[in-house]
């Protein structure tokens, strides 16, 4: 910026340019607090909504496992299965992906509840069954819905666009010593970075390291081994 700018202008000019840029930091940090705030309640949100749907899927299972007459619910726990490990292998890595959801686990739910409207629904343990699928029909919906929900353009504008004005401001802000100037900046820089980073993880709560995992779909997965309880 020395190269556009001569240093006695910048000079004159500095306290009022450092007032102004205290003035659009202290915003801008407002901002970036928001939708940090915002992205985090987002992923606080979508891992208790997949806590419960796996909680409920495990419940299922149960139900379905040590149900008094095996036989009868036999087609029941097959279809069952074949859903969850559908969940393990391929709904949760399209949406680590962030592809969009294919039709095969959503027709092998909708045969879970056509081999489940095959029974007797006045059955205290039926109708048990029946009310934790329906439950989990909730959840997974909301699953879905939490994978495909990210941070609208009308947000993403003006953070990247103030941070482009702060960093222009940090630039042409009079320090006698360039060294020093490139270093304060360049920690600004990273911190910006860092935060908008750290705001990109979050926003995609099934991507990355902090993934959220079908935990309890697994745990289902292995309960059915023969041998496990």
């Amino acid at each position: 910026m020395r190269r556009f700018f001569k240093l006695t202008i910048l000079r004159a000019h500095n306290e009022i340019v450092g007032y102004v840029f205290a003035v659009v930091g202290g915003f801008y940090g407002l901002l970036m607090g928001f939708v940090v705030f915002l992205v985090w309640d987002t992923m606080n949100t979508a891992q208790n909504n997949a806590n419960r749907e796996g909680s409920l899927a495990r419940a299922l299972y149960r139900d379905i496992r040590y149900f008094p007459e095996p036989a009868r619910v036999q087609p029941l726990m097959n279809t069952y299965l074949k859903y969850v490990k559908v969940v393990v292998d391929t709904e949760f890595r399209e949406m680590e992906q962030m592809k969009e959801p294919s039709q095969g686990g959503h027709n092998l739910f909708n045969e879970v509840f056509t081999q489940m409207e095959q029974l007797d629904a006045h059955e205290p343990k039926i109708e048990q069954m029946f009310n934790n699928l329906n439950e989990l029909a909730t959840y997974r919906s909301l699953r879905q819905m939490d994978a495909s929900a990210e941070i609208p353009i009308e947000i993403w504008v003006p953070l990247l666009l103030g941070a482009l004005i702060i960093m222009l401001f940090a630039m042409i802000l009079d320090v006698e010593s360039i060294r020093l100037h490139l270093f304060v900046t360049s920690l600004l820089s990273a911190f910006i970075g860092l935060v908008i980073y750290i705001i990109l993880i979050l926003d995609h709560p099934f991507t990355g390291k902090i993934k959220i995992e079908p935990t309890q779909y697994r745990v289902i997965l292995k309960m059915s081994q023969p041998g496990s309880q």
